[in-house]
């Protein structure tokens, strides 16, 4: 079975970082940040992905095999939100910015309430601490 992993960055209190921050730009661009897990995964999803679709190929996919979204905009956050409601995200990448956005848009307003459990974190010199989450064992 196949593994569906969201890349993501906010800020401090829970929103969507603002794309002209140079922080985001870091994060777009350097190796360290979402390129590599564009880099390591086996297929992006765009927004516009069929959902039902990767619900079919996820269970008859072999292990090795890594779908991989990035929520950096609000439609990444409409795609998260539909892989929540169906349940098939297996680990969760994000990236906290050492800002605080005050308002905007909650990364995680539409999640569904699940467990999930700490595998790696990392600080970067510039501030910014990726933290590798996986689903808890249903």
């Amino acid at each position: 079975m196949a593994t569906v992993r969201i890349v993501t960055a906010m800020t401090i209190d829970g929103f969507l970082p603002d794309a002209g921050l140079p922080l985001v730009r870091w994060l777009m661009t350097d190796a360290k940040g979402f390129r590599h897990w564009h880099d390591t995964g086996t297929y992006t999803l765009g927004p516009d992905h069929p959902v039902l679709d990767l619900v079919c190929d996820k269970d008859s996919t072999d292990k090795s095999c890594t779908y991989t979204a990035e929520v950096s905009d609000l439609d990444g956050m409409g795609l998260m939100a539909r892989l929540f409601l169906y349940n098939i995200i297996d680990e969760l990448v994000i990236h906290i910015l050492p800002e605080i956005a005050g308002t905007g848009h909650r990364v995680f307003q539409s999640g569904l309430p699940s467990g999930w459990i700490l595998r790696k974190s990392t600080r970067f010199k510039n501030g910014i601490c990726r933290n590798i989450y996986r689903r808890k064992a249903r």
